[in-house]
């Protein structure tokens, strides 16, 4: 049993334009190739070096009103003008309802559980023999309404944590 696994970097979460690109790219290969598909935000843990994002962290895992983007990408010069194209690829997006991102941080054991039970449920591997049955797997992944919010509010939590401490650094410095 296969599964499609499409890894993203996270940095482009600190980009409006780069996010809704990473949008339309995971949807396009989600419809051209015909496997279960898994999104991945990979470099979690090296986010706050991108700088700040817009938007709490699990705004872009599970992809929400998409709207706040497109108005976030107006105070843009450049984008300004591209504002119509922006709401319709936004609109595309948001009609599918697929694309959703599983949080991935490398020193971070809990988030790479994460990733491979994503894995799993996406190739029904959840439904075996050998693995053990919940009924919270299995209706998370009868319904696919697995949300990884534990995973995604820690890293939310080290990202703000991060920010914290190079405000207080800047503070210290004046």
């Amino acid at each position: 049993q296969l599964a499609a696994v499409h890894l993203v970097d996270s940095h482009y979460c600190t980009d409006p334009a780069k996010f809704i690109s990473v949008l339309c790219t995971s949807l396009s290969t989600m419809l051209h190739v015909e496997l279960p598909h898994v999104n991945v935000l990979s470099k979690m843990d090296l986010i706050e070096q991108y700088g700040k994002l817009a938007f709490n962290l699990d705004y872009y895992t599970e992809v929400l009103d998409l709207s706040y983007l497109v108005d976030h990408l107006a105070s843009d010069p450049f984008f300004r003008n591209f504002r119509r194209l922006n709401e319709k690829l936004v609109e595309v997006i948001e009609d599918y309802s697929l694309v959703s991102f599983v949080p991935l941080s490398v020193q971070d054991k809990q988030s790479m559980r994460q990733v491979v039970q994503a894995v799993d449920k996406a190739n029904g591997y959840c439904f075996g023999e050998q693995e053990q049955r919940s009924l919270e797997v299995l209706m998370s992944a009868a319904v696919g309404a697995d949300f990884h919010f534990s995973s995604t509010l820690a890293v939310q939590e080290k990202y703000v944590q991060s920010q914290d401490k190079t405000v207080e650094e800047e503070v210290m410095d004046l």
